[in-house]
This record gives structure tokens, C-alpha cells and sequence, in this order.
């Protein structure tokens, strides 16, 4: 049976939107992943926001020194934990996508 041209937008915009909420979930598991432990508190902050498909979702980590693990200090190295999990969330992408049109 072939659909209608709105029922296949709405499958569309559905499809969009687990796409969109793949990527925002897996993207805050894979930075928790790649987060250093010392205390966890680091570790434990990342939070996400998702939003319906065309608008921002977000994974934040809003403890103060995540910068510099992020990023290093002059006694400390780099952990690039946000850089890591976007490089990972390109890898991954066709996986995302796939669970999602199934």
C-alpha cells in the first residue's frame, strides 16, 4: 500500500527525530566513556538535551574544569574527551542511521 504524501512526511519527520536522538544519546554515553575518573564527578555531569529534528540538542558537561581536562593545562594533558566522541559519532553515523529507518 503506498503512502500519502502525509503520511509519508510524518514517517519522515519520525525517522528524523530517532536519528536525531541516536546521535544525542550515544554522543552523551560515548563522552561518559571517554571522561577520566578521579572523584566521577566529571564523569557523572555530562547531560544531554534533545530537541525534535531541525532544532539544537545538546551534550554539556558544565563542571567548571571540564575545559581543562578537555583541553590540558600546563600540568595536565589533554583527555579530548568531546573530540574523541565526535570523532566516534562520524564512524558510527551509518549505525545510527540504519537503527533508526528500521
Amino acid at each position: 500500500m503506498a503512502l500519502t504524501i502525509p503520511q509519508a512526511l510524518k514517517r519522515i519527520d519520525r525517522v528524523m527525530n530517532q536519528i536525531q536522538e541516536g546521535f544525542t544519546v550515544e554522543g552523551q554515553q560515548t563522552a561518559k566513556s571517554k571522561t577520566p575518573v578521579d572523584t566521577g564527578k566529571l564523569q557523572g555531569a555530562w547531560n544531554s538535551r534533545n530537541a525534535k529534528f531541525g532544532r539544537v540538542s545538546e551534550i554539556r558537561n558544565d563542571t567548571p574544569y571540564a575545559g581543562f581536562v578537555e583541553n590540558g593545562s600546563s600540568t595536565t594533558r589533554p583527555s579530548k574527551m568531546a573530540a574523541q566522541t565526535v570523532q566516534s559519532l562520524r564512524t558510527r553515523a551509518d549505525s545510527i542511521v540504519r537503527k533508526a529507518v528500521k
